[in-house]
This record gives structure tokens, sequence and C-alpha cells, in this order.
């Protein structure tokens, strides 16, 4: 018998029972499903990470400040450490020959005023090279210039949802905004950022809401409200440092966390974070998290093909008759092993394009509602579906071999 005819024979085994076929696929569903939607979940991750490891660099390390509050506050100011200060950078900028770059930002929540609103935005001094540092760009006019930065200029730069919500559809380049009682000139409008996806744990906020001013007119030109022992203690934020190209970067990490302790008296008072180390951390949580989603989908396909299995069994049961005629009309034991095949492998065909649906569909509502980023290679489609091709063929191969081996004259007296 061809194949077609074998596939058309098979087909209408199926559908003569359509319910109890749909329940044999379930297993292969599920398991198809929970596969591609386990994976877009993984892939998902993988990119905004890589996203995220993007506007970092993978060269960078970031060095923040950290709270420090009562007794810890006072014993650091006993021992006279006091926090990050733009000092930190020009020493490391000096003492460190593996730094391309070192760039302090200082960020404050000082009013801001244009016309007769006050939106909420953060005030973000940054120093020389901040955007090779960061690798933000500027959509509109220009950033600070080294006068400018050197001078403690007047001017600042906007982030694209501050720029759009104070000034709409008039440009902002040349206008005025006041921050407290100091008036800046507005010389450039950065490109849209984003909040970023946190998928590398490290602290970041929603950039299109700052306003960057040069560092120094941060120190010089504005007030400290309120001025209290703690806030006085970091003079900067954090440090974002560029390493050279050829440099161990986890060895530079270590060396300037060394360094940065002796200088601040062995006061834990900062962090430094290392994207590329995160990303590879995070990559190492994910494999381990995508293994044991493999490992369950394979339950469920496992589950799925002794489904198969059992019910081609009865099946075999139910047709034992017919597999006498058949064999006494001339089938060989090659066809009818090939006839119980041909429908196992057709339950998990289906169950697999039904299951692919299925993941699909699943990952687009994860997307959805959790805000989420999902992906799907179609690498992991084109395995799942081969896997279910296979599950059937493995288990629907014992009850094709016991069809085959049926004594053709007691199948043919089988009531």
């Amino acid at each position: 018998m061809r194949l077609v005819e074998q596939v058309q024979t098979g087909l209408t085994g199926l559908l003569d029972h359509p319910f109890r076929t749909f329940l044999t696929m379930l297993g292969i569903i599920f398991g198809v499903g929970a596969v591609i939607a386990m994976v877009s979940i993984g892939a998902g991750a993988e990119r905004e990470a890589l996203e995220e490891l993007k506007k970092f660099g993978d060269s960078s390390i970031r060095i923040s400040s950290v709270e420090i509050q009562g007794e810890r506050l006072a014993e650091a100011l006993k021992k006279q450490a006091r926090g990050l200060r733009m000092t930190d950078v020009a020493f490391l900028a000096s003492a460190c020959p593996f730094i391309e770059l070192a760039v302090p930002e200082k960020i404050d929540e000082y009013g801001f005023y244009v016309a007769n609103t006050k939106p909420l935005v953060k005030i973000v001094g940054v120093g020389d090279g901040f955007l090779a540092a960061s690798r933000f760009e500027v959509e509109r006019g220009r950033f600070f210039t080294d006068e400018e930065q050197a001078n403690a200029a007047m001017v600042a730069v906007l982030g694209a949802g501050v720029a759009s919500e104070v000034f709409g559809l008039v440009e902002p380049v040349g206008q005025v905004v006041q921050i407290e009682r100091v008036r800046f000139k507005v010389v450039g409008v950065m490109k849209p950022q984003g909040a970023g996806s946190g998928k590398l744990a490290i602290k970041r906020r929603d950039h299109d809401r700052d306003v960057y001013i040069p560092v120094k007119s941060s120190l010089q030109r504005l007030e400290r409200w309120p001025v209290e022992d703690k806030d006085l203690y970091h003079e900067i934020n954090s440090i974002w440092v560029e390493v050279k190209s050829g440099y161990d970067l986890l060895a530079a990490r270590d060396r300037i966390a060394a360094m940065l302790k002796r200088r601040h008296s062995e006061v834990d008072d900062f962090e430094i974070q290392v994207p590329l180390e995160i990303l590879q951390q995070s990559q190492k949580t994910q494999n381990l998290f995508n293994l044991v989603m493999a490992l369950i989908a394979g339950i469920s396909l496992l589950v799925g093909g002794i489904g198969i299995m059992n019910i081609m069994l009865a099946s075999v049961n139910e047709r034992t008759r017919e597999i006498g005629v058949r064999r006494a009309l001339g089938a060989s034991k090659r066809d009818i092993v090939v006839q119980f095949l041909v429908e196992a492998s057709l339950i998990s065909i289906l169950g697999g394009l039904i299951g692919i649906f299925a993941g699909v569909a699943i990952s687009w509502l994860i997307a959805l509602y959790t805000g989420w980023t999902t992906a799907i290679p179609l690498s992991s489609v084109l395995i799942a579906f081969f896997v279910s091709i296979s599950v059937g063929i493995i288990f629907g191969s014992f009850p094709a071999a016991k069809a085959s081996t049926l004594d053709p004259v007691k199948a043919l007296r089988y009531e």
C-alpha cells in the first residue's frame, strides 16, 4: 500500500474517534507548547540583557555610592571618610593605566521650572566623556563642550521625555529653564533611552526624565537642600569607568575596589558592578531555568507518548478483525507496521502543530500581560516539532509491532 493511502487510512481511523484522538494529543500539545513558551521567555530575557549590556558596554565598570546612616555614618566621619568624591575620579584616572575614561555623575532632585510648570525630573551633573562612557546620543542640538565643563557653564541638555512634556512642539534648544534659583540655557535634547529592563540587576532609572548639566555647575552653582551630614557625605553618586581594550575587566574591578577602599579608610560606602559579569551570571541562571523547564516539558511529552501507546494498543485490540482481513487479503507485516506507525505519527504531528500555535499564543499572552520581552527562535520550534514526531514514532512502535505479529486466522475469528 502506498504511503498516501496509508495516511488517508490513518486519518480516517483518527477521525472515527475525534474526541479520543484529541485527548491522546493533549500530552504532545502541552509538551510542545511548554517548550516554546519556556524558550520564548528565556530568549526574550537574554535579548533584553544583551540590549542592556550594549547600553553599558562590555568594557564598562560602574562605581555607585552606598548610603550609610546612624552609627555607620558617625564611624565613617571619625575615620575622615567622605564617600565618593571628584578627587576619586581624578585619582583613578591618573593612578590606573588601564582606565580609558572615568566620568563622575551627580544626581539630585532640585526644583526644575519651565514657565508655570514644575515637572518631576532628576538633575544629573556629568563630567567629561559622559557620552562615550554611557553610550547615550544627542538627538538635537549638542552636548557640553570641554570649556563649558571647565567653567561650570549654566547650560543644560534635556532628556527626550522631559523635552516632550514641557515644550511639546516648540523647539527646546535655545530655551531657558530654571533649576532652583539658577537659569540654564538648553543646548541639546537626548535621544530616547527608556527606563531599562533591569535584566542585569543594575540600578537604572528613566533616563528620558533626566536633565543633564555639567557636574561642576551642579557642585558650584546649585545649593543642596536640605543640608545634612548624610547629604554631604557623598559628593557624587557614581563613577562611570571605561577600561582600555586588552585589559581583564574583573582584574581591573578588583584593583579599583582595593584602591578605593584604602582611600575611603576601609569604609564600605560604595559598590562596583561589572555589567558583563552580571550578564554571564544571568545567563547561567537562565540556562538552569531553561534546563528545569525542558525537563518539565519533556515529562509532558513522555506522558503524551505513553498516552499514544495506550490508545494505539486499544486500537489494535478494537481492529484485530480488520488486521486479520488485511493479512488475509495479502497485506504484509510491514504494511501493518507502517499503518499503525502512520497513525501514531499523525497524532504526534497534529499535536505538535497545535502545540506550536499554543506555545506562540502563550508567549504572546505573557508579553501582553506581564510586559516581559519574549522571542521565539525558529530552532526551538523545529526542535520541539521534531521531538513530538519522534515521540509518536517511538511510542507507536510497540503497538505497531504487536499488530503485525497477530495470527491472521485468530484475528479473523476475533469477536
